[in-house]
């Protein structure tokens, strides 16, 4: 069922606030599916032998201020950056010229200190 594989993914990152998260697919024409949890992974994802997923954010809060995990702060920053980059995250150029700024601010306080359980590093 896919909320095993979930699971396992959830328990592999030690996620605590784990509510916000899920996981995704492409199909073969390229449309974006998030994981069904209760149907059996093999019944949604038919489109190669393999099957690749992709952990991503599936609910944005709108507090983000509230979010207590340090971990869970930072896989949302990985994943602003990269809907901003795929322009898959609509806003305007200054929101994005701030937010961009943010999240250099961010790398390069990882690059000095790491950052939470797994001690990312990024290229400085």
């Amino acid at each position: 069922m896919g909320q095993e594989l979930y699971d396992l993914v959830i328990e592999h990152l030690q996620l605590v606030e784990y509510d916000y998260f899920d996981l995704e697919y492409e199909s073969k024409d390229g449309h974006t599916f998030w994981l069904d949890h209760l149907k059996p992974v093999q019944k949604q994802h038919t489109t190669h032998k393999d099957y690749v997923f992709t952990f991503a954010v599936k609910f944005y809060t709108p507090h983000p201020n509230l979010l207590e995990d340090e971990f869970t702060r930072y896989l949302f920053a990985l994943q602003i950056r990269k809907d901003l980059q795929n322009g898959r995250l609509p806003c305007s150029e200054s929101t994005a010229a701030l937010l961009a700024a943010y999240i250099a601010q961010g790398e390069k306080f990882e690059c000095i200190l790491g950052v939470g359980r797994f001690e990312i590093s990024m290229a400085c």
